[in-house]
């Protein structure tokens, strides 16, 4: 059904982009001939847009919890898309692109922001009679930096550095496009419209990612710290139906986050996988089937369901660093947790534990797909190995 109503939305924003693109440039006085023109290399980029974006979604490459909201990618969508319109009417140098480009790479992912503010700017330049491929690729430049520098922000949100980046590359493109178009001086009214468009693009950025934060980043973050809490009444839950799971689960999330923290890859999703991928034990099966009920009944965030399958789902293979660290954390705490239950008072040799099952693991070929280097590899087993008296509370 979801599917469905995807594509369902796909076509009307193809229809919407070719009729609104073709009226437009009835009203800017375009000829016929231009009209078709601008109509024809208006639908195939947008049509290369939403094939991005579908296949983004199928991926799950998607930033954030995206693939979950296709209708806030529609509608900053189609406000790009007004813009385009009305961005002719101020002079070439008003254009504020860059401001597009982040948006649109913010509800999406690096490669279908870039292709929709790409998109835009294209009409936007065909639209305009003075327009030229400097303009174009002015614009496209900035816009594509702007799109690298904040789709690189961490769960923090500190934005003030790819702000400040991004509107100084703009600057400096502005600027050269100005004196290369053999201006022999800046004019008043020019320094007017470029001090004006950089401080339009400040506060449009600003108003959006004050949205941005408190309606994607932050919300995905206190779901993340309700879930990681111990005390969750999921866990609370797998505790009263299994004890055993319940502390092997808390155990492996602790060592996952710890090294996940350490390799600096994705240490709240890490911990989650580590604290869930029992959970499908109170739908009667840990199969992934029952573990994915689970995470939707709670509304996981996107990126600990696709870890959680990647991890538990027979047909996966083990490719990301996270699930990596799962794994050997998970193997770690079982088989200790094994050993105490087979004699509480044992002293094992943990380190030669954890080589073995280090020798395990690669001989298997487990890991022959996994993004993990071997460098890392090796941090992983000296952290594990620090542990040793943290193992001592497994008993």
């Amino acid at each position: 059904m979801k599917k469905k109503k995807n594509t369902l939305i796909s076509l009307l924003l193809f229809t919407v982009t070719g009729t609104v693109a073709g009226g437009a440039a009835y009203l800017y006085g375009k000829s016929v001939t231009d009209i078709a023109r601008i109509v024809i290399m208006t639908l195939v980029s947008a049509g290369i847009v939403l094939f991005l974006h579908a296949e983004a979604r199928e991926k799950n490459s998607l930033l954030y919890d995206n693939k979950e909201h296709f209708g806030r990618f529609a509608r900053f969508y189609l406000a790009g898309l007004a813009a385009s319109l009305l961005f002719p009417v101020l002079p070439l140098f008003g254009w504020a692109y860059p401001v597009i480009f982040v948006v649109m790479g913010l509800v999406s992912n690096q490669v279908v922001g870039i292709s929709t503010g790409s998109t835009f700017l294209l009409l936007s330049v065909l639209l305009e009679s003075a327009g030229s491929y400097s303009e174009f690729f002015m614009y496209f430049i900035s816009g594509m930096v702007a799109v690298v520098l904040f789709s690189y922000v961490d769960e923090t949100f500190r934005v003030w550095l790819p702000m400040l980046v991004s509107l100084l590359v703009f600057v400096v493109c502005l600027a050269a496009n100005y004196f290369l178009t053999g201006a022999e001086e800046m004019t008043f009214e020019s320094a007017f419209v470029i001090s004006a468009n950089m401080l339009v693009c400040i506060l449009l950025l600003l108003v959006f990612l004050r949205y941005y934060s408190s309606a994607v980043v932050n919300k995905q973050h206190d779901k993340y710290m309700e879930i990681n809490d111990p005390e969750c009444p999921i866990l609370v839950a797998l505790k009263q139906k299994s004890k055993t799971e319940y502390y092997q689960a808390v155990h492996t999330a602790y060592l996952s986050d710890k090294i996940a923290k350490r390799l600096k890859i994705n240490d709240a999703a890490t911990k989650t996988c580590g604290y869930y991928h029992k959970i499908g034990t109170l739908k009667g099966s840990n199969s992934w089937a029952a573990i994915y009920e689970v995470c939707q009944e709670f509304h996981f965030p996107p990126d600990a369901i696709a870890l959680l399958k990647e991890y538990t789902d027979k047909e996966s293979y083990l490719t990301s660093k996270e699930a990596t660290v799962v794994l050997f954390a998970d193997t770690l705490v079982a088989s200790i947790l094994y050993l105490f239950s087979k004699d509480p008072k044992v002293q094992p040799d943990y380190n030669q534990i954890i080589e073995a099952i280090y020798q395990k693991k690669q001989e298997s070929g487990i890991l022959d797909k996994s993004k993990i280097t071997m460098g890392e590899l090796k941090e992983m087993k000296k952290l594990l190995m620090e542990e040793k008296l943290y193992y001592d509370f497994l008993r």
